[in-house]
């Protein structure tokens, strides 16, 4: 007769956090935009997550569409804050899709100068600000 020992698990204290890095999909979009590294400036909007663009010349648009006027066009290094909006009572971190379903990242620049416009949230354009 084999028999099993039930040992207690050790449990993570309650102030322990786990990092959340945002995965893409296997064509590497991104329908998320929530990460553990977020904007640091006091906003009564709240702040969004940090991203950094990977190309030169990443388009950003007025709308979450290939069709929409091009709003500015960022370079490779560049660091973008997601747009967070309210719904409801929390933040929205479900990006956008267009009508072909991609999701579509609402964005503004590192110092959060300019309003907010539309980049392809995917991981040939930006990636996630890890720590």
């Amino acid at each position: 007769m084999l028999l099993l020992a039930v040992l207690p698990v050790a449990l993570l204290p309650a102030t322990a956090v786990q990092a959340q890095v945002a995965i893409p999909d296997r064509q590497g979009n991104y329908y998320r935009n929530e990460t553990n590294v977020q904007a640091k400036r006091s906003s009564r909007y709240g702040t969004g997550s940090l991203w950094q663009v990977i190309v030169d010349g990443l388009n950003c648009r007025q709308d979450p569409s290939l069709d929409s006027p091009v709003h500015r066009t960022y370079l490779a290094d560049d660091l973008l804050e997601v747009q967070i909006y309210r719904g409801g009572s929390d933040e929205v971190l479900i990006n956008p899709l267009d009508q072909n379903g991609r999701p579509w990242m609402p964005v503004r620049d590192g110092n959060s100068s300019e309003g907010a416009c539309y980049v392809r949230a995917n991981s040939r354009f930006i990636r996630p600000v890890v720590q």
